[in-house]
């Protein structure tokens, strides 16, 4: 679901030139990046979080300057809402 929420992200100021210098008009769609707290370091990522370890991903937030979302926070409180509020049934993790 993160996937999907972050490659929402557009610029609609940023001049798109090819690499060969050809003029692609203005704008562009971009895949936002992920910031995790890992060993007390912070670490970016666009893709590929099956290495991390719970801890870790839960704290998975996009910085906004001196905002942060917290995405993965966010969606587990959805998925606990659908859950709660409509019935929503997820199969468990088979080990």
């Amino acid at each position: 679901m993160e996937a999907i929420i972050g490659s929402e992200c557009y610029y609609a100021n940023i001049q798109n030139y090819s690499a060969w210098g050809v003029w692609e008009g203005e704008g562009r769609s971009f895949r936002y990046p992920v910031t995790y707290i890992r060993n007390g370091q912070e670490e970016k990522r666009k893709a590929r979080v099956d290495d991390l370890e719970p801890e870790a991903l839960i704290t998975g937030h996009y910085k906004f300057g001196a905002n942060e979302l917290s995405i993965h926070r966010a969606l587990v409180r959805i998925v606990d809402m659908l859950e709660a509020d409509y019935g929503l049934k997820i199969p468990p993790e088979e080990p």
